[in-house]
């Protein structure tokens, strides 16, 4: 199996404007970030993957760009992200970044330049976009290009009276897409990625990297996802991408692109590929929706938890890519709840669940990407009016559950189960106000547990969720879990977690009761052979009833 460097390592997402302001502006910034590398690096961290830093109206939190080449003044300087580099490095720490492709703000020079005609660079920048006509119905009236729906809600399309056109947003309307068949517009792109890898970053995680492509024939269609999601072409892009890049500077690069077949998903990280070394993809991250929920339809409405779907895609991906590529793991990131929350019990049984959820995720093979403050269990959001919320999307939803019939309160839970904003509160670093992310009030409000869940308070208990943490991260470099093999028990089992990994040295057994109920299992025979490493509760090692939510780990060398 081949080896880089990535494939040991331990990366740890940060997302920027949540995670430790050093100016008292309540938001988070580089220097923060800086002031908390030893932290990252004692609990085990290697790579840091930093949320968008660049300049930004933050419609989307930094996905709309507005000047890909300069730093966000709400985050710092170009001057402290070479600081955070060189700070990061000297530490024998990487860093990557977040490569924003698929479009850009409607704010960037290149688009005010393409929706006005009376613009001197209008010409060559117009068609760095992409442009429907209107069509008319029988009345003459004005109609959008097509029924398209943005992933966030609404119509992709957005009318621009300047030029008489329609441009398409699969995101937010102030978030135009880019036109990747525009060959100047991709030379332009892959001279900005140059300048980011010359300044020393250590590779990136690709946003959107399916979406690149689209339908130019642009059929009629409801929502039409599939016109503008992972369409064959978007492949020869990012080809094009590692070839002249990634792969010549030996950077670090994961891709984003969820519903990902075996095939694809090989054509995307495979070794033999010059696209990703890894790939992110969501297939166990929303497998608790009720699909009778008419109200709050769709992800946001959430049922139970179904434990077997978990460990189908997690054996799945491991299937996938063994001995072909490099497989991810991880349980969610600034675009899913919290997981204590999502699939564990945040209320009786937090320290339980997550140190539960902790073992089952992470002996897995591959390189895991641990999400800012899951390493202390952090929870969903308490927010109990709607403009305590910030994330865009939430406001065009909370519209659509009102127009389906939903009380405000239905509409309300639903945000505080399902919305991405539940992790992107500010970190949780102590039980003094605003948790030590601020001296003054923060851009979104910390969640209101901050007093008993909280970093300080973990450092200083040895049986708290983040010396679990600790202990399960220096296991994995240890003895080189991320090399390992997975065999699943009983995996159809809608209850039990149970898997063995081996490696050339050792095995570890993950047995796990995912629910809020007792379980009886049947150990597997070999357990006599094991010794108990490690337990989320105190207990028999040999006891064949799991208490609700209750993980063990055994051990044996060989």
């Amino acid at each position: 199996m081949k080896k880089f460097w990535w494939q040991d390592t331990i990366i740890y997402q940060v997302y920027l404007r949540s995670f430790q302001d050093s100016n008292g502006d309540g938001i988070g910034d580089l220097n923060g970030v800086i002031s908390r590398l030893d932290y990252l690096k004692d609990l085990g961290v290697d790579t840091l993957w930093i949320s968008p830093h660049y300049d930004s109206p933050m419609d989307d939190n930094g996905y709309d760009v507005r000047d890909f080449y300069k730093v966000s003044e709400d985050y710092g300087t170009i001057e402290d992200f070479k600081n955070l580099l060189n700070e990061a490095h000297k530490r024998n720490m990487k860093i990557i970044t977040d490569l924003v492709l698929n479009h850009t703000s409607d704010e960037h020079p290149w688009f005010e330049a393409a929706k006005d005609p009376n613009h001197p660079e209008h010409e060559k920048y117009h068609d760095f976009y992409i442009w429907q006509p209107p069509k008319h119905d029988k009345n003459g009236r004005r109609m959008m290009p097509t029924r398209w729906k943005s992933w966030f809600g609404g119509p992709v399309w957005q009318y621009n009276e300047a030029t008489d056109e329609y441009y398409l947003h699969i995101f937010s309307k102030k978030m135009p897409d880019l036109n990747w068949r525009n060959k100047t517009m991709r030379e332009e792109l892959k001279t900005m990625i140059k300048w980011w890898v010359d300044l020393g970053v250590d590779g990136f995680r690709v946003d959107a990297s399916n979406h690149l492509e689209k339908n130019w024939d642009f059929p009629d269609g409801h929502p039409g996802y599939e016109h503008f999601s992972s369409l064959p072409k978007h492949h020869e892009y990012l080809e094009e991408l590692g070839r002249e890049i990634f792969r010549p500077n030996n950077l670090l690069v994961i891709g984003e692109a969820g519903g990902a077949s075996r095939e694809e998903a090989l054509q995307y990280a495979g070794f033999d590929t010059t696209e990703f070394d890894m790939l992110i993809q969501f297939e166990h991250c929303w497998v608790d929706t009720d699909d009778d929920n008419e109200l709050t339809p769709g992800k946001w409405a959430k049922g139970t938890v179904d434990v077997t779907k978990i460990k189908q895609s997690f054996n799945h991906w491991h299937d996938v890519f063994k001995e072909n590529g490099w497989n991810t793991v991880y349980w969610h990131n600034h675009d899913q709840p919290r997981i204590v929350s999502h699939y564990g019990d945040d209320a009786q049984y937090h320290n339980r669940s997550a140190k539960m959820l902790l073992y089952t995720l992470y002996f897995l093979p591959g390189t895991p990407i641990v999400y800012f403050g899951e390493e202390i269990g952090m929870t969903n959001v308490d927010y109990q009016k709607l403009d305590d919320f910030k994330d865009v999307e939430v406001f065009t939803e909370y519209d659509n559950f009102m127009n389906n019939g939903a009380s405000h309160e239905v509409a309300m839970q639903a945000l505080r189960d399902r919305s991405r904003d539940n992790a992107r509160s500010p970190m949780q670093w102590n039980d003094s106000k605003y948790a030590g992310f601020s001296n003054s009030a923060p851009w979104m409000p910390v969640n209101g547990n901050y007093e008993t869940i909280n970093v300080q308070r973990q450092l200083n208990e040895k049986d708290s969720i983040f010396n679990h943490f600790k202990k399960v991260l220096q296991t994995r470099k240890k003895d080189a879990l991320a090399h390992g093999t997975v065999e699943f028990y009983d995996i159809d089992h809608p209850q039990s977690f149970n898997y063995k990994v081996s490696t050339d040295n050792v095995e570890y057994l993950v047995l796990a009761n995912f629910k809020d109920q007792k379980l009886t299992m049947e150990l597997p025979e070999s357990i006599a052979a094991y010794k108990l490493y490690l337990s989320n509760m105190k207990t028999d090692a040999n006891a064949l009833e799991f208490e609700p939510y209750e993980a063990r780990v055994y051990r044996r060398k060989k």
